[in-house]
């Protein structure tokens, strides 16, 4: 959602998402569980998916699913959304059903490009930027169906939302066989536990380096170590936790 050479307009960071407003946009790829809405003020959006066969789509609000390894950038004031696809199931099925990143169209482009021109001289308000990613949950609810996990799904994702959980008990107690369990996990998540587990344990220590330092943070979300929370932060959202700190956490 952020980038490695832009400047921070305003930010904000919640369960459900995070939103932020920059003069300008450059991600290095990554694959983020979460789905990224992409609006350009003054220039288009480009997302670009890797080689071999990957596509390059422009527009001025772009969705991409979760999952999807992808650049993303645009040489003018831009707003990132990021929404947890389990907390806003509704906006992962809008962006899942379009099979890749895709521009918004339509009624929902031009509520979205309506409210973030209306609101354009307050994004660096926390609470502007609160309410426009609400209000775009809504717009995204009301465009897409809604589909429940399995509950022994279900079960696990809960489980894992504590970094500390042991990932074999709660498969265990989902009572099934772990092939099939990991089968209906990727068909109602839309990647293996593990990784989710991971994915988990990113956010807990992203939120942690807001009080701790990188280390500290690293160790309270259960990494083995700073190079590993790096080394995850980097694959899964695009830089290192020192430059999504300074973009999102200020």
């Amino acid at each position: 959602m952020g980038g490695l050479n832009e400047t921070r307009i305003g930010a904000v960071i919640a369960e459900a998402f995070a939103v932020r407003a920059s003069t300008a946009m450059a991600s290095t790829l990554h694959a983020e569980h979460g789905v990224a809405v992409l609006v350009g003020l003054e220039s288009d959006v480009t997302v670009t998916e890797p080689a071999p066969g990957g596509a390059v789509v422009r527009g001025r609000a772009v969705v991409v699913p979760p999952d999807r390894w992808h650049a993303a950038s645009s040489p003018g004031p831009t707003i990132g959304l990021l929404y947890d696809p389990e907390e806003v199931p509704h906006a992962a099925t809008y962006a899942r059903v379009r099979g890749g990143a895709c521009p918004l169209e339509g009624r929902l482009r031009a509520r979205v490009e309506a409210a973030v021109a209306a609101h354009r001289a307050s994004l660096s308000r926390p609470d502007v930027l609160d309410g426009l990613a609400r209000e775009l949950a809504a717009w995204l609810a009301r465009e897409s169906p809604r589909r429940a996990p399995d509950g022994r799904v279900a079960r696990v994702l809960e489980a894992l939302r504590d970094p500390a959980a042991d990932r074999r008990l709660a498969v265990a107690r989902a009572g099934i066989s772990e092939a099939h369990l990991q089968a209906l996990f990727v068909r109602d998540v839309g990647l293996p536990i593990r990784t989710f587990q991971l994915w988990r344990r990113l956010l807990v220590g992203l939120a942690a380096f807001a009080r701790l330092d990188a280390t500290g943070a690293a160790h309270a979300a259960g990494f083995a170590d700073l190079a590993h929370f790096s080394r995850t932060c980097r694959r899964m959202l695009g830089y290192s936790p020192t430059e999504l700190r300074s973009g999102l956490m200020e």
